[in-house]
């Protein structure tokens, strides 16, 4: 005969057991999770690490290649921006400087733009390198019409690269402005002149009227006796009572003339 010893449990050592049961699930799952997200957490920042360094090394080039795009699209002020930050980068990038400068020029900013021109001539020793910096500080001046110092920078210029056609017809222009200028400047001298002689004439003419004025006023007025006071008188009644006789006369007249013509 087999007995079996069973054991029964109380209600309350159940809800006990089933209760450290799903605690020892939850437990599993959670490390579990965590092991995961810390996996993944490594990962990620392994990522971001070496793309961080292959971006450090790249950021310089690819800002100025980004610049010059912007450059093409006549968006120069972002252009600006863009090559600024790959000087950040990289203050020995002389290409840089050259197109920072030509956005500055493109955005009239002149005096900027000749300033990173100006940097750049002590930075190369390559002759076309420096023909080019030249050409483009005229280009600052004549913006300007400084047409001497444009026609200095050109005429520099072309002693290094005498071919550059951009130089020559730009140095003839500037010539020729300069020209024009000058005549301007005689022609408003000269209207100048004319003004400042007028005046100066109509002063004197003034001063000469003033002056005869004065002169009259001084001038002894003529005596005047009493004979001929009377005399004049005499001759003014004279002529008054004529005047009278020969105005009645021609009443008269114009009255006949008028009646003949209404016969």
């Amino acid at each position: 005969m087999i007995i079996f010893n069973l054991t029964f449990l109380k209600p309350n050592q159940i809800e006990k057991y089933s209760l450290t049961r799903k605690q020892l699930l939850f437990n599993y799952n959670s490390k579990n999770f965590i092991r995961k997200t810390m996996k993944n957490l490594f990962v990620s920042i392994f990522i971001l690490s070496l793309s961080t360094a292959q971006t450090f090394s790249q950021s310089s080039k690819d800002l100025l290649r980004e610049g010059n795009g912007k450059y093409k699209s006549e968006k120069y002020n972002e252009a600006e921006i863009l090559y600024r930050k790959s000087l950040e980068k990289d203050p020995k990038e002389n290409r840089a400087v050259y197109n920072l400068g030509n956005s500055l020029y493109k955005q009239d900013k002149t005096s900027e733009a000749r300033n990173k021109y100006n940097e750049l001539l002590h930075q190369t020793t390559d002759p076309r390198e420096k023909a080019k910096i030249y050409y483009n500080i005229g280009n600052s001046f004549l913006k300007e019409k400084k047409y001497r110092e444009s026609i200095e920078y050109y005429k520099k210029s072309l002693r290094l690269n005498p071919k550059d056609f951009d130089s020559k017809y730009n140095l003839e222009y500037a010539k020729r402005m300069l020209i024009v200028e000058q005549n301007q400047q005689k022609q408003n001298q000269q209207s100048e002149n004319k003004q400042n002689e007028q005046q100066q004439s109509n002063s004197r003419q003034s001063e000469n009227e003033k002056q005869n004025q004065k002169e009259q006023e001084n001038q002894p007025k003529p005596k005047i006796s009493k004979e001929n006071i009377e005399n004049i008188l005499n001759a003014l009644r004279n002529e008054e009572r004529k005047t009278q006789k020969e105005a009645k006369a021609k009443m008269l007249m114009r009255k006949e003339r008028v009646i003949e013509k209404n016969w």
